[in-house]
């Protein structure tokens, strides 16, 4: 074997023995691991080497050695192999999701909630972005004397709604109104296209009737606004909380970080690649130092495509956890690309 070959395998070696146990890796422990038979004076001069690297570094002057951040990003560019997952995995994640395929926002909500009770990690789920959404169908439905429910369907599946009120008694008869003057001028027109001015000039083009609508309008531009954001489903945070790593201030951090929703968005679609891992060091977050997000991308139709996430620590199981989200996004893909085939 070639040095530069076997250096590799060390790495690859130091990494999975780190993941783990969590303690430093010294020749012995690697003396028993590798494949090959190689003498403990040369691992611990290959081990010297990739710590001259940048790859390895020694906690301690007598202790063994763990990952740098460096260290990972090769493991994860060029040595990880992943873990298969067995058919009885691949069943529980099958029927926990097929429970929940009725509507998008609990099939992804779901599956967050199976990816954190699965791995143990932090676990993310972003809905379909609604700037390429149009509308199927706004419908209405009475829920008092003076009040009723807008429904608005749109391409991806979303479905958003909105109470509004109005000072007269509201009759079937209105609701059949109210239902046919907004499917004319709404009906495959995109969300985003639901501003203001547009809403203004609707409520102009209904002349007399509009003073009998406002509160319908602003409901159904709130439900369009609504559906043309990327909403996040986070489950087991409290995962994150139990790690060694992480210290009260930093778990204090990282839950803040968690909701800031719009800063998730922006890191979950910031790659289009089947599978990213950023390290958190690579965040410029110092609250995240000691962890690592993976994301993949699922898509049920032109327009419909979002994220999974899982947030743990920078020593996860990355050969397996990472086919357990890739297994989990195809199945929401294909169960989100059946409920829209369905409508």
């Amino acid at each position: 074997m070639e040095p530069a070959q076997r250096k590799m395998k060390i790495l690859e070696a130091v990494v999975e023995a780190f993941i783990r146990t969590g303690e430093p890796v010294g020749s012995k422990t690697l003396c028993d691991v590798l494949e090959f038979s190689v003498s403990p004076a040369t691992i611990r001069n290959d081990m010297a080497e990739l710590a001259s690297l940048g790859l390895l570094e020694q906690t301690h002057t007598s202790s063994g050695r763990v990952p740098t951040n460096l260290g990972y990003r090769v493991y994860l560019d060029r040595l990880m192999k992943l873990t298969p997952l067995t058919k009885q995995e691949q069943s529980l994640i099958d029927d926990s999701l097929y429970l929940s395929a009725d509507a998008p926002e609990h099939l992804l909500e779901k599956a967050a909630y199976t990816l954190s009770r699965i791995t143990h990690c932090a676990a993310l789920a972003a809905s379909p972005s609604g700037e390429q959404a149009v509308i199927k169908r706004v419908r209405f439905v009475q829920t008092g004397k003076h009040t009723a429910m807008v429904v608005l369907i749109t391409s991806t599946g979303s479905v958003k709604t909105k109470l509004f009120r109005c000072d007269f008694v509201i009759t079937p008869e209105i609701i059949g109104i109210f239902d046919k003057v907004l499917n004319e001028r709404l009906a495959n027109m995109r969300v985003t296209g639901v501003t203001p001015a547009f809403m203004q000039t609707t409520a102009v083009s209904l002349g007399e009737m509009s003073m009998f609508m406002p509160n319908v309008l602003l409901a159904v531009h709130d439900a369009a606004k609504e559906a043309a954001s990327t909403n996040v489903a986070i489950k087991g945070q409290s995962n994150l909380l139990v790690m060694p790593e992480l210290n009260p201030t930093d778990a204090k951090k990282v839950m803040e970080f968690l909701g800031h929703s719009a800063e998730l968005s922006k890191i979950l679609m910031m790659n289009n690649s089947k599978v990213n891992v950023i390290l958190g060091s690579e965040l410029q977050n110092p609250a995240l130092e000691n962890l690592s997000i993976i994301t993949t991308h699922y898509t049920a139709s032109p327009e419909c495509s979002g994220a999974l996430a899982l947030i743990g620590s920078v020593r996860m199981n990355y050969p397996k956890i990472i086919s357990t989200l890739e297994y989990t996004t195809h199945t929401v893909g294909t169960l989100l690309n059946e409920l829209l085939d369905s409508e």
